[in-house]
């Protein structure tokens, strides 16, 4: 029966695709649309909705001895936003607030409702504008890419590593104290940012448990460069079709003075992250490449020193007219490069249809995973995995 839904839901994306043949100065069903807007005076208020229903089919689950991949389905909603922003009491005071509840009905996953951005920005110019509140820290290009402009389903797993190095809990959206702004018409492009990181109470280390009683603040800074007419207008994985960008990337992040105690002995570690990216699109083709390391050094003789590292590589063609895109990624994470044999490789291959642009947009992936002797994910008897996701994106 699982198999039987998978095929027809695969069946129903290429039908859906086919359909939209006689509509080659578009989508078939209209332009994207930008959610319902209020005006009052100088403020506004912009409302969106996004939903992301989800089919997840494959090795999803452990044998009843935990030695080798088993057969599961789930459906859910990976990705649910209400999203609210807009000016406030004059045009260079925006300000943002989305509420999330991803993940929704997920298999283990408890559903909750959570505040993923609250900030407000003064843009005093193109140069130099000043956000306080909660927001992405600026690092890594695929995470700071809206996931509603996506090339395949899931961002890269050494990505999603990363962006869990600076705290606890939702690390990579945290208050922060950020300074950004474009020079050259967008040629140079660059942010600076302060935040808590880890901070008081937070449990640091796991094995063994290491609590933050004191900590430095967690400093963050990234730059972009651009060849003019190669600027890209807003990030994006997936530009369908339209303009073309060259972007060079890369972004530091330091967070030094993690103290904690065991019995009568103070210790402390400092985390560092590193890492550069290039990306670039041209009418239908789109191209991506990054990588990033990030290690943690503590002088407690009790907790290993890790430096976990990883690269991937993804590129897709839109094919106007059809309105489809083949997509495809590869991507290798070491774990731990201090340790051996700790590398997981990942291949995804797909397809997107877009039935209203990023609107309404439907999604295939096919995802092998082969792990190391060592490494996370690895069971007894199984050191790969297959799995088949197919994700809808509404957002109106």
């Amino acid at each position: 029966m699982k198999r039987k839904l998978l095929a027809a839901a695969v069946l129903s994306l290429f039908g859906l695709a086919l359909s939209g043949t006689a509509h080659a100065d578009g989508f078939i069903f209209g332009d994207e649309t930008k959610g319902v807007t209020l005006t009052s005076n100088e403020s506004d208020l912009n409302i969106r909705i996004r939903l992301q229903p989800r089919f997840d089919y494959g090795d999803l689950i452990k044998s009843k001895d935990g030695t080798s991949y088993g057969t599961e389905s789930d459906l859910y909603l990976r990705r649910v936003r209400l999203e609210m922003g807009g000016s406030l009491l004059a045009k260079t005071v925006k300000y943002n607030l989305t509420l999330s509840a991803d993940k929704w009905e997920q298999t283990s996953h408890t559903g909750s409702v959570s505040v993923l951005y609250s900030y407000v920005t003064w843009e005093a110019d193109d140069a130099i504008n000043l956000t306080v509140g909660k927001s992405k820290l600026p690092y890594s290009r695929v995470s700071l890419t809206s996931s509603s402009k996506q090339l395949l389903i899931e961002r890269p797993v050494a990505t999603e590593a990363a962006k869990k190095v600076f705290g606890k809990t939702d690390p990579y959206y945290q208050p922060k104290l950020a300074l950004n702004g474009k020079l050259l018409d967008g040629v140079v492009a660059y942010e600076v940012a302060v935040a808590d990181g880890w901070a008081n109470g937070d449990s640091v280390q796991t094995s063994p448990s290491r609590t933050v009683f004191k900590s430095n603040p967690l400093y963050v800074a990234r730059v972009e460069l651009s060849p003019p007419g190669w600027v890209e207008k807003s990030k994006s994985d997936a530009h369908l079709g339209k303009g073309q960008h060259l972007t060079l990337g890369a972004n530091y992040a330091n967070q030094g003075g993690i103290e904690y105690s065991v019995a009568t002995n103070d210790y402390s570690e400092g985390r560092t992250l590193l890492g550069v990216d290039l990306s670039g699109h041209y009418k239908g083709f789109t191209g991506q490449f990054e990588y990033n390391e990030w290690k943690a050094d503590s002088d407690d003789p009790a907790v290993a020193d890790t430096k976990p590292k990883g690269w991937y590589v993804q590129g897709g063609y839109f094919i106007d007219g059809l309105n489809i895109e083949p997509v495809a990624r590869y991507e290798v994470y070491d774990q731990d490069s201090n340790s051996s044999d700790k590398t997981e490789k990942d291949t995804t291959l797909g397809v997107n249809w877009y039935g209203k642009g990023h609107s309404f947009k439907v999604g295939l992936n096919w995802v092998h995973t082969k792990y190391d002797i060592n490494a996370s994910g690895k069971l007894a008897n199984d050191d790969k995995k297959d799995v088949y996701q197919i994700q809808a994106q509404m957002y109106f």
